[in-house]
């Protein structure tokens, strides 16, 4: 770091103001090992915004199963509803992965917002006000020697007006003391449409094998092994054991020809030994927050997992 500072200072005019506490509205914590990330002040500023600072909370950041759709209600000013998620996406994309499907679903209706979306918005607001003082934990850790793993999942046909499937993953590094961190997750709709579960499962895998290799590369850049910045033998885990057959299996051509060809990404990667697939049972798979809305059991679990706490 210090090299890099004093390169710099040879072309700019720097000032070294020291290690940084709050960057963006994010708060930084260092403790040995860790980095916590905190955006308690953003959060606060967001629900007196919408007046939702003493609003009544909630456990979960939408209803289980709550589905949205287009509907006859009155419509909401969609000037507000635009606001008030550009404020959360901030949020979801700096340190909240656990809202990060509730904010795509809601996002999609934000050309026509009706009464019960605006309804949902304001859910997600008073889930935000009970758990404002989360953080985002990075470590400990123990070691410089960090791999990432990632889990991956998808929700088939769970966009009841289109019937495209939800994908997800989160990417967590970890050491050899199996020390944890969240560094990146995904919560989108799939560009086709999924003919099986299976098929949604695999098309999500190679979203996640895609970040899977990237963030492989960066570590071993950061450690200085720019000589070998091919990742090998990343561990993805999915939960459904036809997308992990169908990535191991070449000869299912006939069956998987109508697959995007970019979709068969994640079987070359697993060809070449860059990644590894693992089966992980549904009520464990960690990205499984990101692709449907859950009961508070689970977002409380899958939370924790993600360092979110």
């Amino acid at each position: 770091m210090n090299e890099a500072k004093a390169s710099l200072a040879k072309h700019f005019p720097l000032t070294d103001l020291g290690k940084a506490d709050f960057f963006l509205g994010i708060e930084i914590v260092r403790t040995p090992g860790t980095i916590i990330l905190n955006q308690a002040a953003y959060t606060q500023k967001v629900l007196e915004r919408f007046q939702q600072e003493n609003s009544h909370p909630v456990s979960t950041p939408l209803n289980p199963g709550l589905k949205l759709v287009d509907t006859e209600e009155p419509a909401e000013d969609e000037t507000i509803y635009r606001s008030l998620l550009r404020s959360l996406m901030y949020l979801m994309l700096c340190t909240r992965p656990d809202i990060a499907f509730a904010v795509r679903a809601l996002s999609k209706l934000s050309s026509n917002p009706m009464k019960s979306h605006m309804l949902a918005a304001r859910h997600l607001l008073k889930y935000i006000n009970k758990t404002a003082l989360l953080s985002l934990h990075l470590g400990p850790f123990e070691s410089t020697s960090l791999r990432p793993i990632l889990y991956s999942d998808a929700d088939w046909a769970g966009d009841p007006e289109t019937r495209r499937s939800t994908g997800g993953y989160v990417c967590i590094i970890t050491d050899p003391s199996t020390h944890k961190a969240t560094v990146s997750w995904s919560s989108k709709k799939q560009q086709t449409i999924a003919l099986s579960s299976t098929e949604a499962e695999y098309m999500a895998l190679t979203q996640a094998a895609k970040e899977a290799i990237w963030v492989g590369r960066f570590l071993a850049e950061l450690s200085g092994n720019l000589e070998h910045t091919s990742p090998k033998a990343i561990t993805v885990y999915a939960d459904n054991q036809g997308s992990m057959a169908l990535a191991h299996n070449p000869e299912f051509h006939a069956r998987t020809k109508h697959i995007a060809i970019r979709e068969h990404y994640i079987r070359e990667k697993v060809d070449e030994g860059d990644i590894v697939l693992e089966y992980l049972a549904t009520g464990d798979m960690v990205a499984d927050c990101l692709t449907k809305s859950l009961s508070r059991e689970k977002v409380e679990t899958f939370r924790k997992e993600m360092g979110i706490y």
